[in-house]
């Protein structure tokens, strides 16, 4: 009998999982139970992450939060005086969609540093000194450039209650810079009246948004936009800053098309909002009562403290600390006073407000009357779209 060429089997030798046939195989292959899923560990860590976030400073009035046409003023009294800031819980895709904007805000940063118009506070990496400066090129105290930019802290805090941050100083065009990232979700919630315009119906019935056509009717910055612009503004001047418009950089989030809006300063479009800030700090200071409800009765912003029961409507504290913007190491010597004439004074070298998703087939609210500007007010120019 002929010898056979048949191998024995090895002993305690695994046999193989059949290799896919094809990629739509391979891609549902289930995975095994001891397998780590990176997408869905990210998705629990950014959104636990923002839960226990309390970096936010609750003891002041945030310009964000001013300028929403459904502002509350006894709301944000409620938060001030308690200490208790009732935090929007938010999902995975709304992170990310915040994340996509404050990574567009340090491109735009980047960019303004790179041509030396960028003026405003920085911090060295390597030592964390802090100073104030434009475009620089090395850290001051160590001479390292590892470096990144801070902002331009701004503050009313003694006047009015109110602080917050610019994205950019442009020191050149003497204007502040707002950079904005536009996309469906920003219209609906801005300009539901604009949504509604460029729906679609395919002939299933669905309908979509003509984002190219929507994009191209935006002609000028929203009002909250402006509103916050000029707050902005009105607090930079009074800190002696030599600044008298305001720059919108939008960015289109579905093809990265570019707009740039000038705003000019219009201290009346803010009056009303800078006379409601007031009245919170006077009322705090006196130990009044909280102003009425904008809605007369009980808003949903005002609501959560009543209802502390609910336990969806979890209190979390925030940061109660003042700004470190009078230290003559972090900003020029300046102090809440009249507005600057126009000549160039001497100078040394943060969740969104939480908003929920309005359906396409809401009914549409009223156009926003506060804060329109005159046609000539302000000025847009378009830029080519770059290559990526």
């Amino acid at each position: 009998m002929a010898p056979s060429n048949r191998k024995a089997p090895r002993v305690g030798a695994r046999k193989r999982k059949p290799i896919p046939t094809s990629l739509s195989d391979f891609l549902t292959e289930k995975r095994g139970a001891d397998e780590e899923n990176f997408l869905g560990t990210i998705r629990s860590h950014i959104v636990e992450k923002n839960k226990a976030d309390d970096s936010r400073r609750q003891d002041i009035i945030h310009p964000s939060e001013m300028v929403k046409t459904e502002w509350c003023p006894r709301a944000t009294f409620l938060r001030i005086t308690t200490g208790v800031h009732h935090k929007q819980s938010f999902g995975f895709q709304s992170l990310n969609i915040f994340d996509t904007g404050h990574e567009s805000h340090r491109k735009w940063q980047n960019r303004a540093w790179d041509i030396g118009w960028l003026e405003g506070k920085f911090l060295c990496l390597n030592c964390r000194h802090k100073w104030w400066d434009k475009s620089p090129k090395n850290c001051p105290a160590c001479q390292s450039t590892a470096m990144e930019y801070a902002e331009v802290p701004l503050s009313a805090e003694a006047s009015h209650l109110i602080a917050g941050h610019s994205d950019g100083m442009l020191t050149p065009a003497h204007s502040l810079l707002e950079i904005k990232t536009v996309g469906e979700g920003t219209v609906r919630f801005e300009e539901p009246e604009r949504l509604a315009k460029y729906l679609v119906t395919l002939p299933d019935g669905t309908k979509i948004v003509d984002l190219p056509a929507m994009w191209a009717s935006i002609k000028t910055p929203f009002p909250s936009h402006i509103r916050q612009g000029q707050i902005y503004l009105w607090m930079a001047r009074r800190l002696g800053h030599d600044v008298d418009r305001m720059t919108f950089v939008y960015e289109s989030k579905f093809n990265q098309d570019v707009r740039q809006f000038v705003v000019r300063y219009n201290p009346a479009i803010i009056d009303p909002l800078l006379e409601m800030a007031l009245d919170i700090k006077e009322r705090i200071a006196a130990g009044k009562s909280a102003p009425e409800c904008v809605d007369g009765d009980v808003c949903k912003q005002c609501r959560p403290y009543q209802e502390t029961s609910d336990a969806e409507e979890t209190p979390r504290r925030g940061r109660r600390e003042p700004l470190d913007e009078d230290s003559e190491e972090t900003q020029p010597a300046r102090t809440e006073s009249a507005e600057p004439t126009g000549r160039r004074s001497a100078r040394s070298a943060g969740q969104p407000d939480g908003t929920r998703r309005r359906r396409t087939d809401e009914p549409v609210r009223g156009a926003d009357p506060v804060g329109r500007v005159r046609r000539n007010t302000a000025s847009g120019s378009r830029s080519r779209r770059e290559g990526r």
